[in-house]
């Protein structure tokens, strides 16, 4: 019976390889999704975009099935603990997998992350994992892009427009792992006195597995422990996904474009024993900031542009040393860590005289410590992390509120050194593998400073906020699929714009219904009840998508997008609506990919403003962020090469995309140097890449 159930996995994966890419585009495109629904408000698209490429680097450095460790799988953020021991011990009780079609055999591993799975793993032929291991070779990845503008905006010259990457990338024997990258942005200078060079370069050296030492990375890099709390510079996507993700305890070679979310320096991770294994890092970074004329800093620009003169003032003025210790003792049931990290900066910190900002950063020396755990059973996984931080200042230069005074009505803490708690945890119960409940809880007071932590949040900073979020997952309801959260958040400190404290909701529910083979509706709803001004609102966004296959080589998608924002206070309402077509074609021998998208949009004005996903080129992940009333169109054309030519295994990836967006209610876009004069605005990318 079971070898007839592996002929028929194996006959099915066939046709699966010329799905492949269309599988993984879907998956981008509901991460998209959830991180539009769930952050649309937030000003982290740059951050996002720099979480997806890392994901997309894991899935064009598949893992081998056959070999892969426990710990490579727990780099993948959506399996937890329970689900990667299940691979493992499918794996050693039938000996060797065939086929990534057998993941779906694992019966702890839900139906939807064995098949996303898929898509980070391989198999070798059966000659070599016979002999168990790869043979002698290696791998290269050479490729450029080319953005180009045509239009011209106010405040350079049509040329300077140009964006262009560049990016290598080595493997030699599954050992060896060498990178370079450089990046010049749209409207930045090239090849002068300021910019001699391309604008942002970097590069890594990693050597892994060999004998004791795990992974040892030279260079660019990016970790993450525990929850996030003290040290997580990897994935931080949508409030949903990161809910039902976990994440993960690991060090790997930054390999995207983003120029702020990273170290730079060295790190190694070493196994002690079986049972214990630690992490040490020191990182140097030359960061981007305003210095004041008392020589302190407000804060860090974190979006990794220098087009104006002004920007390029800010470039590489602030220093920051980082160093950090992680040690981690890990059984089958759970793990218990420890984590120790220590910052400086060349410059001090000062927090201003804004209400907000006085719980800001303050000082030059910070430091944080936390300690993470994790247990799980069959059914019950628990896991969290609680962390502490210091910080510490130089007598500051300038006047600042005395400590017990107050500002705005509260009182005003300006100590030299201040101290603060952060406490995150998930409990999540598994009713079976397609079917889960949880509940994340999160406590960070206003006084935690971490600069380089990342965690489940309303706001993008860990600090000032406390919540509870219930989430329910069921991907096997018959034909249907149910997603739902719910989460209740508080702020004691007023934010940005408020005089207060605040509170406010989300609830998000999305249903999947498939009643049939190539057949498939989603139907999203989120709503987010905060404050702002003092004046409480209310967004609600619907979404519906219905997806068609039409034969095995076209495929149809229809999506509408309904955005209602209110004031009841002021009486203000706002409406936005955006439908949306798109076609792709995938040819038989998976050489060719095209794909078409058009919307017509309307909305009020900023407040209904909407995100369109539109699915880019190599490791590019774009929205459109659209208001007022106009149209847009996009069009992309893939083409690889047959998998092999010759002996070389020569494999050339040609790509090229255009996208056009008209406005019908204005004759000029955007303002300041950003100004384009025009209500037309179209651009066009091209990409060249080849692998050998």
């Amino acid at each position: 019976m079971k070898a007839a159930v592996l002929v028929a996995l194996l006959a099915f994966s066939l046709p699966a390889m010329a799905q492949h890419d269309e599988e993984w585009d879907r998956i981008m495109q509901a991460l998209a999704e959830d991180y539009d629904d769930a952050a649309a408000d937030d000003d982290a698209a740059e951050a996002f975009q720099a979480q997806m490429e890392e994901l997309a680097a894991l899935h064009d450095n598949p893992l081998d099935l056959n070999r892969c460790s426990r710990y490579d799988l727990l780099a993948l953020p959506f399996l937890d603990d329970d689900e990667a021991d299940a691979v493992i011990d499918y794996r050693t009780l039938h000996g060797t997998i065939r086929s990534v079609s057998e993941l779906l055999l694992v019966g702890r591993l839900s139906t939807t992350h064995a098949r996303w799975l898929q898509l980070f793993v391989e198999v070798l032929p059966a000659d070599v994992a016979a002999r168990g291991s790869r043979p002698p070779s290696s791998h290269h990845d050479l490729m450029t892009r080319l953005d180009i503008p045509l239009y011209e905006r106010q405040g350079w010259p049509w040329a300077r427009g140009i964006a262009n990457r560049l990016r290598y990338t080595g493997q030699w024997n599954n050992h060896w792992d060498v990178g370079l990258r450089a990046e010049k942005d749209s409207g930045e200078p090239i090849f002068n006195r300021q910019n001699p060079f391309y604008d942002a370069w970097g590069g890594h050296v990693m050597f892994k597995d060999w004998k004791w030492l795990r992974t040892l990375v030279i260079g660019d890099f990016q970790v993450s422990f525990g929850e996030g709390l003290v040290m997580n510079t990897a994935f931080h996507l949508g409030k949903q996904v990161s809910a039902l993700w976990r994440t993960a305890s690991s060090l790997r070679p930054h390999r995207s474009t983003d120029e702020c979310r990273f170290l730079r320096g060295a790190a190694a991770t070493v196994d002690l024993s079986r049972e214990w294994t630690l992490t040490a890092l020191y990182s140097y970074r030359s960061l981007d900031a305003t210095v004041q004329a008392d020589n302190t800093v407000r804060s860090i620009n974190s979006t990794g542009l220098h087009r104006t003169a002004s920007e390029l003032s800010h470039k590489g003025t602030l220093g920051n040393h980082t160093a950090a210790l992680h040690a981690q003792w890990h059984k089958p049931l759970g793990h218990l860590g420890a984590t120790a990290a220590f910052l400086r900066y060349d410059h001090q910190f000062s927090q201003g005289t804004s209400l907000y900002r006085q719980i800001y950063p303050e000082g030059y020396l910070f430091g944080v410590a936390g300690v993470d755990y994790a247990f799980h059973s069959n059914h019950f996984h628990v896991h969290g992390e609680t962390a502490y931080s210091l910080s510490a200042s130089s007598p500051s230069p300038s006047p600042s509120p005395s400590r017990g005074s107050l500002v705005g009505g509260f009182p005003a803490d300006t100590r030299s050194s201040r101290g603060g708690w952060a406490m995150l945890n998930k409990a999540v119960w598994r009713f079976n593998a397609n079917t889960h409940l949880g509940l994340v809880q999160r406590f960070y007071a206003k006084d935690f400073i971490s600069p380089h932590a990342q965690a489940f949040g309303e706001n993008s900073r860990v600090q000032n906020e406390s919540g509870l979020c219930l989430f329910f997952e069921a991907d096997r309801l018959g034909p249907f699929a149910l997603h739902a959260l719910f989460d209740w958040f508080y702020h004691p400190w007023p934010r940005f714009t408020m005089t207060r404290s605040s509170q406010g909701c989300e609830a998000a529910c999305a249903l999947t219904w498939q009643p049939r083979k190539g057949s498939t509706w989603l139907l999203r709803y989120n709503l987010r009840n905060k404050e702002q001004s003092d004046v409480r609102h209310f967004s609600h966004r619907l979404r519906l998508t219905h997806t068609r296959q039409l034969g095995s080589l076209w495929t149809l998608t229809a999506t509408a997008i309904g955005h209602r924002y209110v004031e009841p206070q002021t009486g203000i309402v706002s409406n936005g609506f955006t439908l949306f077509p798109k076609i792709d074609y995938g040819s038989r021998d998976g050489q060719w990919r095209c794909s078409l998208l058009l919307a017509w949009f309307n909305t009020h004005d900023y407040d209904s403003r909407l995100y369109i996903y539109e699915p880019g080129l190599y490791q590019s992940f774009n929205w459109s962020m659209i208001y007022g009333r106009g149209e847009r169109a996009a069009a992309t054309v893939r083409w690889q090469s047959p998998a092999s030519v010759g002996r070389q295994r020569l494999r050339w990836h040609w790509q090229a995309k255009v996208g056009l967006t008209h406005y019908d209610d204005r004759d000029a876009i955007s303002s300041g140097p950003l100004l384009v004069c025009s209500p037309w605005k179209a651009d066009v990318s091209l990409l060249v890449r080849l692998r050998f």
